[in-house]
């Protein structure tokens, strides 16, 4: 009778060494898991942080490249009606600047031998 009751104690100290250690095991996934949230967490938020930094920039940069544009079109305008009202007030000048450019660009084009 005194083997049944050590085997029977050996049976529980096997048990609750089992159960505390897979108890201990548990506790270590546990923190391993919260560890693993709090950096994804972490992760998240710096990159909500950095989308933002880098809508913030370019929408500096599209509001840059609008005013750049607006100043081109004026400028060209300017140039534009500068041009015109040259060609109004001198159309004899202008005939022959035409005439001038366009024979220099055929001489370029033109191929001689």
């Amino acid at each position: 009778m005194a083997t049944a009751n050590s085997t029977t104690q050996e049976k529980s100290t096997t048990s609750q060494a089992k159960n505390n250690t897979q108890s201990k095991a548990h506790d270590a996934v546990d923190k391993a898991a919260e560890g693993a949230h709090k950096g994804v967490d972490g992760a998240a938020a710096a990159a909500e942080n950095g989308q933002e930094r880098i809508e913030a920039v370019a929408h500096q940069i599209s509001e840059q490249a609008h005013q750049i544009a607006d100043t081109a079109r004026k400028q060209s305008e300017k140039v534009s009606s500068a041009v015109g009202t040259y060609a109004k007030e001198n159309p004899l000048k202008t005939v022959g600047f035409a005439f001038l450019a366009g024979a220099v660009a055929a001489s370029l084009l033109c191929k001689r031998k």
